[in-house]
């Protein structure tokens, strides 16, 4: 590995693209003046919006000792890496590139392609993991603050629960949420957390597997329909704390062991896709909306010549002619009407269903950039952060 001096630091944003398994990354260096004017225009606090962060005990093995991203990093440089590089590719010498942050335009410099290797031909792989790890996360987060923190959906099917389950979702979602904030103030996990998470996880696949079963049954009466939206809320919420795991699993990770990363993320992929075609399947089934529908059929029926089929008296008996009698009929709306409410429940659900869907299905128009960069204070110590605060675009010359 080739020791850089501080003279060939780049001054000017410098770019590579790195390419592992047909997927590219970009990453710029985007030089002292970019960087400095970046660095002013950020609070030191909370210098971006992000739901995850990595210092250096992830990040240092990376960049690796001696590559010219390690010493402009510690030269105080910022670095960019997105997913889709392409506008990267589409800027070279002698084409300007903006720096744009919270602010507007921060930064501009000619950009150039990097001469030589920003990264050892080690660190791709890493870096991959790294930046989608953070991307992956960063949509999931996006994906909860639609519905809200775990506490509040637990809350919101409270009174569907019985006491043994209510306590196992209450449980799991109060420490989810204790390692995720001891993640977030602390940046990094404490030595019990693989333990704490295992405990978690077996309850929640419990829950899921049983809900997962309960979802699928018919509604054939009122009391089924109360029952299915109660199943349908906590398959959802088991599904909802599942995912979280698999989040705290995959950062979990890359602290302690970056060879399984790779596994982890691909596993968190499938899971999403998985669940989102599972949560698409029960809103296309809706067994609540099935039942509605036929109650309001037999009552349109019932003010006709002939019975509905299930009402019809033996042949024997059959004498009656003519509408269903009105009690009957008052009967077959009450259902109806209670069905009707009902099935509103249901649809609320679903909702909130879709609404996971979309966030987790779809990119937005703009990725993420994940930043790197080292505090400049103390023990200068090395961050990424997803953000959608800082971007690099091509301007005309």
């Amino acid at each position: 590995m080739e020791i850089v001096e501080a003279h060939e630091i780049p001054r000017d944003p410098v770019g590579q693209v790195l390419t592992h398994e047909g997927r590219s990354i970009g990453l710029v260096d985007l030089g002292r003046d970019a960087s400095e004017a970046l660095r002013a225009s950020w609070s030191e606090d909370l210098p971006f919006e992000s739901g995850g962060v990595l210092d250096s005990r992830w990040l240092l093995p990376m960049l690796g000792t001696g590559s010219t991203a390690a010493s402009s990093l510690l030269a105080g440089n910022v670095f960019l890496a997105t997913a889709n590089p392409a506008t990267l590719m589409t800027i070279g010498t002698g084409v300007g590139s903006a720096v744009m942050g919270p602010a507007g335009i921060v930064g501009q410099a000619p950009f150039v392609a990097a001469s030589r290797a920003l990264m050892p031909v080690v660190a791709p792989v890493m870096l991959f993991t790294t930046v989608s790890s953070l991307m992956i996360c960063a949509r999931l987060d996006r994906a909860q603050r639609t519905l809200g923190q775990l506490s509040a959906v637990v809350e919101r099917v409270r009174r569907l629960l019985d006491a043994e389950d209510y306590a196992r979702f209450e449980t799991a979602a109060e420490r989810i949420d204790e390692i995720r904030s001891e993640f977030k103030d602390c940046r990094r996990f404490a030595s019990d957390v693989p333990e704490r998470i295992s405990r978690i996880e077996h309850d929640v696949s419990l829950l899921r597997s049983k809900y997962g079963l309960l979802v699928t049954h018919q509604v054939q009466s009122e009391e089924d329909a109360k029952s299915a939206v109660s199943d349908l809320g906590r398959f959802f919420l088991a599904s909802l704390q599942d995912i979280q795991i698999d989040v705290l699993q995959l950062y979990l990770a890359l602290q302690n062991d970056p060879d399984v990363v790779e596994s982890r993320q691909s596993r968190l992929r499938e899971k999403i896709e998985r669940y989102g075609e599972d949560f698409r399947q029960v809103i296309d089934d809706d067994p609540v909306g099935a039942y509605h529908r036929k109650l309001k059929g037999d009552l349109a029926e019932s003010t006709r010549a002939r019975l509905p089929r299930h009402l019809r008296l033996p042949r024997r008996f059959r004498l009656l002619r003519g509408p269903l009698p009105h009690p009957l009929r008052r009967g077959l709306a009450a259902k109806a009407r209670n069905a009707k409410a009902i099935r509103r429940q249901s649809n609320s659900v679903q909702t909130r269903m879709e609404r996971w869907i979309d966030a987790t299905a779809t990119d937005d128009a703009r990725p993420p950039s994940v930043i790197f960069y080292r505090q400049p204070d103390g023990d200068r110590t090395l961050r990424a952060y997803h953000t959608h605060d800082v971007r690099l675009e091509g301007t005309s010359t």
